[in-house]
């Protein structure tokens, strides 16, 4: 994961899954012949767990600041399995509201969505977590005060 990056990892499962089930949706009779619809749905799991499911059960782990990271993680982990649940039974709605084809184009816009906001998370890949969750800082800022522990000289007015 730290080689290939956490960002590209869950871009390119998010980007995948959106083409297979765009191809899904839009190639015609790809829904009825078992073997182009194994393939292709196959080929969009494989990127659901290579991606997404991989990357958001790590990153919640080494992106929380320490104080929190057990809590955020729980909470992460809680939301995504909220919004199977949803999904689970949202789906069927969904599917008569829109039809399968309507569904799937759904289905390819969220991984879609789900792509454009992997783009404003930070990369952890390569940084240990004392340097993603800032801890070196508070403890250069605390040696510092340490050591040299008079207060800071008056601001002169203007």
């Amino acid at each position: 994961m730290d080689r290939i990056g956490h960002r590209r990892l869950q871009l390119t499962g998010f980007v995948m899954m959106g083409l297979c089930f765009a191809v899904i949706a839009l190639v015609p009779g790809m829904t009825t012949a078992v073997l182009p619809f194994l393939v292709a749905y196959g080929i969009s799991y494989f990127f659901t767990e290579f991606g997404p499911n991989m990357t958001t059960f790590v990153m919640p782990g080494e992106l929380y600041p320490v104080s929190v990271r057990a809590t955020g993680h729980g909470i992460s982990a809680g939301v995504g399995k909220f919004g199977a649940f949803i999904g689970v039974f949202l789906f069927p709605v969904l599917q008569d509201s829109f039809g399968l084809r309507g569904t799937l184009l759904l289905t390819a816009g969220v991984s879609v969505l789900g792509a454009l906001l992997t783009l404003v998370l930070p990369e952890p890949a390569g940084r240990s977590l004392e340097d993603i969750s800032g801890h070196h800082d508070v403890v250069d800022a605390a040696e510092r005060v340490l050591a040299n522990p008079s207060p800071p000289a008056a601001v002169a007015e203007t």
